[in-house]
């Protein structure tokens, strides 16, 4: 199964697995105040802690065969545009595949966060069925709030992400 998730490519995007070489990638859009407006933390403050947040998809891939994905256009290929995809995680003692998003603020608008979502929903949908699948977001980020409504999901509840009340929405 790893091999199915590890490339992907959507109509305009590369979907690939997280590598070593993406931690001034990872940095560079995680430590960006304007992309990190909705994270608990606020914006990554060094390379060290994009490395940390690296070893942690890395090791999704490795132990789970899924995990997030660095985003590529297809037109210019080995820039990252972004980082998402699908993780597994325990949301209120649940194992889920949490669907997540983030795109440097060049990409806004272009409507990658729905391609990528999209590709990410069908791949669980096929592959891993019993896996329920999540998004859950920041009350104030609508922007991945229509994201997650354009490709059908709904508001199944609000919970407690991290100390803040988050959206949690699922497929419908």
């Amino acid at each position: 199964m790893t091999q199915v998730f590890e490339r992907v490519t959507t109509e305009r995007l590369l979907l690939r697995a997280v590598h070593d070489s993406d931690v001034e990638a990872v940095f560079a859009l995680h430590g960006d105040p304007e992309t990190s407006r909705y994270s608990v933390s606020g914006p990554m403050r060094s390379l060290d802690a994009a490395r940390k947040q690296l070893d942690v998809w890395l090791g999704d891939w490795s132990s789970r065969g899924i995990g997030y994905w660095g985003v590529e256009r297809r037109d210019d290929p080995g820039v990252a545009v972004g980082f998402g995809g699908l993780r597994h995680k325990v949301i209120d003692g649940q194992q889920v595949l949490n669907l997540a998003y983030r795109f440097a603020p060049k990409a806004w608008g272009s409507g990658y966060a729905t391609e990528l979502a999209r590709a990410a929903l069908e791949l669980a949908r096929e592959h891993l069925p019993e896996t329920p699948v999540v998004a859950v977001i920041h009350p104030e980020n609508e922007a991945s709030i229509r994201v997650a409504t354009r490709l059908g999901m709904r508001l199944d509840r609000i919970i407690d992400h991290e100390g803040i009340p988050s959206r949690l929405y699922v497929p419908a």
